[in-house]
C-alpha cells in the first residue's frame, strides 16, 4: 500500500492534472518540516508552514516562486546533499522521497496554488475496464503497482488506484513494453 501511495503521487505529477496543495503538498510539509517550521511547535529560521502561514513564503523573492520549482529556495534546499549546510530537513533526517520531491516541484511549477489542484477527473474512459479488476502495472523503470484499467485515451492509458480511488493518467511510454501490450489488449 506504501508504494501505491507512493507511486499515485509521482503519476499525479505526470499527469495531466493538477498537485493539490491540502491532499498532497500540505501532508510533506505536516510529516516532514512541521518539527521545526511550524507555530504549534517551534519556527526556525522565521519559516512557518502551517497552513495559515504558508502564503508568507509564496511570491517573487520568497521560499516558493509560482512557477518555478527549480529556483524556489523551498525546492532546491530539499535536493541538496546530506552534507550541504543549507540541506532540508538538516543532517540527513526525514528526508523527502523522490515521489515527494516530485510533487513538490510540479506543485511549485503549477503555480503554488493553495486553493485549486488535485487530480482532475479522468474523461470517460474509451472502453469498459479489463475484467479482472486490479492488474499489475510495471513501469519504464521495473517498479510495479496494483492498479485496476479504466481505458486508454489516445497514447495515454488511465488506471484508478484502489487505495485511493483516484484515476491517473500516464502515458503509455512511460510503461513497460509487456504493461503496454496489456493495456492495448485490455482496450479490445
Amino acid at each position: 500500500m506504501k508504494f501505491s501511495l507512493l507511486l499515485a503521487l509521482a503519476l499525479t505529477t505526470t499527469a495531466a492534472s493538477a498537485v493539490d496543495y491540502k491532499s498532497q503538498v500540505a501532508i510533506i510539509f505536516r510529516t516532514k518540516c512541521y518539527a521545526c517550521h511550524s507555530v504549534t511547535k517551534k519556527v526556525k529560521g522565521k519559516l512557518a508552514l502551517d497552513d495559515d502561514k504558508i502564503t508568507d513564503q509564496i511570491g517573487p523573492g520568497k521560499n516558493i516562486i509560482p512557477g518555478q520549482g527549480a529556483k524556489s529556495t523551498m525546492y532546491v534546499n530539499c535536493t541538496l546533499p546530506n552534507d550541504d549546510g543549507d540541506v532540508m530537513p538538516p543532517e540527513g533526517k526525514n528526508r523527502l522521497t523522490d515521489a515527494e520531491l516530485a510533487t513538490l516541484k510540479a506543485w511549485i511549477d503549477e503555480g503554488a496554488s493553495l486553493t485549486g489542484g488535485g487530480a482532475a477527473p479522468a474523461p470517460a474512459a474509451a472502453a469498459p475496464a479489463a475484467a479482472g479488476g486490479v492488474q499489475k502495472w510495471t513501469n519504464a523503470e521495473g517498479k510495479t503497482i496494483e492498479a485496476e484499467f479504466m481505458g486508454l485515451e489516445g497514447d495515454n492509458v488511465l488506471l484508478k488506484i484502489p487505495s485511493t480511488g483516484v484515476t491517473h493518467i500516464l502515458p503509455l511510454s512511460k510503461l513497460s513494453a509487456e504493461s503496454q501490450a496489456q493495456a492495448k489488449a485490455a482496450k479490445k
